[in-house]
């Protein structure tokens, strides 16, 4: 059975809201205004038919989408996507009562600049395998042949990564690919379970030097503790960070898009002011440590001893920055305290998406007077504004940065002064 009904609205996660019946139902992949015959599935409702298109609705860009589960908003006009998504922070912040923010414009990447992935493969047996991404609460693979938001480089290899595949995997086995576009060549990945023997060794070589690959390395899923093998490094990866070449490891974290990271390193410098002693917090290879260091000392804490070497390894051979150091130290486990954060000027800290509680109160225990905030969450970003606020804590304007197009995630950075 069927309701026909009006979307009024779209949530935090990007489903089209309509009340029905008392109850608050999801709608994925509807739009504001669509007048739409949907089937009911608990909270959720599955879009059937179309009567009467929303003012806000267009043609999605991909030939996947709705069956891939990549992308939630492709359908959405650009002006409308840009206020839904700068309005997460406010609604956010609204929800802990806090309502005097000023939310600059949106950054939006553009379509074709996410620079990292992971592509999911199963064989079917008979040279045959299917390639992409699952759908939307499954895990049911879609095979896709092209994708509106990845670099030219990566979607231009896929089809040879396919072809590859076809004669690596046997029936029902799976691998990951981990892509990432250094600035001189792709980094792949290979995980799945097993050891690599000397054939699939030699293949692997071959099929870097083919396809000009920087390198490419395998993960072993299988061992109880799983660690990255280099296989073939034709060129070390490197990104840039602010100018300054930084080489990373297999399964670096970087920013998804140029774009992105470039606006986030813009407002952070932008928030560092004359500070002299930066203190960076969850670092990775150095994405703010490296560009805060033209300014200023940095000491990058992170849990990743391989991010932490290749930021070290970088920063030691750059002539135009000031004294880069690095600790390695879990910051869920064991936060720097108030005695260690009082001998700096400045705190920049871009935590996971869960946030990082305890690091946030040692912080407001010490006598730090700026803290520069990046979070990927608005949700932990306004839960850790409300206690910076209550310390004495005052939020700058906030940059929404969006560098996952076409989905309800968003970076946010905001520079606090005690």
């Amino acid at each position: 059975m069927t309701d026909k009904v009006t979307i009024e609205e779209l949530g935090g996660r990007g489903d089209g809201i309509v009340q029905l019946n008392g109850k608050t139902v999801f709608v994925p992949y509807s739009a504001p205004g669509d007048v739409i015959d949907i089937k009911l599935n608990g909270a959720k409702g599955r879009l059937r038919h179309i009567h009467q298109k929303s003012p806000h609705r267009i043609e999605p860009v991909c030939a996947h989408f709705t069956k891939c589960g990549g992308c939630q908003l492709q359908h959405i006009e650009e002006d409308y996507y840009k206020n839904w998504k700068a309005g997460l922070i406010k609604t956010a912040l609204k929800n802990q009562g806090i309502d005097d923010v000023e939310i600059l414009p949106l950054r939006a990447s553009p379509q074709s600049s996410r620079r990292r992935t992971s592509l999911q493969a199963i064989g079917r047996g008979e040279g045959k395998i299917v390639l992409g991404y699952a759908e939307k609460g499954s895990h049911n693979l879609v095979d896709i042949n092209m994708c509106p938001i990845l670099v030219p480089e990566i979607v231009a290899f896929i089809d040879p990564l396919r072809e590859f595949l076809k004669k690596l995997l046997k029936v029902k086995q799976k691998m990951t690919i981990q892509i990432t576009k250094g600035d001189n060549g792709l980094d792949v990945v290979f995980k799945s379970k097993g050891e690599v023997d000397l054939n699939l060794r030699m293949d692997l070589a071959e099929f870097a030097q083919v396809n000009d690959l920087a390198r490419v390395s395998w993960f072993d899923t299988g061992l109880k503790k799983p660690y990255y093998e280099t296989l073939a490094e034709r060129k070390k990866p490197y990104v840039t960070f602010d100018g300054n070449k930084v080489f990373f490891p297999e399964g670096a974290f970087l920013q998804a898009t140029v774009d992105g990271q470039n606006a986030l390193i813009s407002a952070m410098l932008k928030g560092l002011g004359e500070a002299s002693r930066v203190v960076d917090l969850f670092s990775g290879c150095g994405t703010f440590s490296i560009a805060a260091a033209k300014k200023a000392t940095v000491h990058a804490v992170e849990n990743n001893e391989e991010m932490l070497v290749a930021l070290k390894n970088s920063a030691n051979i750059m002539t135009n920055v000031k004294q880069v150091t690095t600790e390695l130290r879990d910051l869920f486990l064991r936060p720097l305290l108030p005695h260690e954060l009082n001998t700096y000027d400045v705190a920049i800290i871009d935590p996971p998406r869960a946030g990082a509680r305890h690091q946030m109160t040692e912080i407001i225990n010490s006598d730090i007077k700026k803290l520069i905030m990046i979070s990927c969450n608005p949700i932990t970003f306004a839960r850790d504004v409300e206690n910076l606020a209550a310390a004495g804590f005052k939020m700058g304007a906030v940059t929404p940065v969006d560098q996952f197009l076409y989905s309800p995630h968003l970076e946010i950075i905001s520079v606090f002064n005690r």
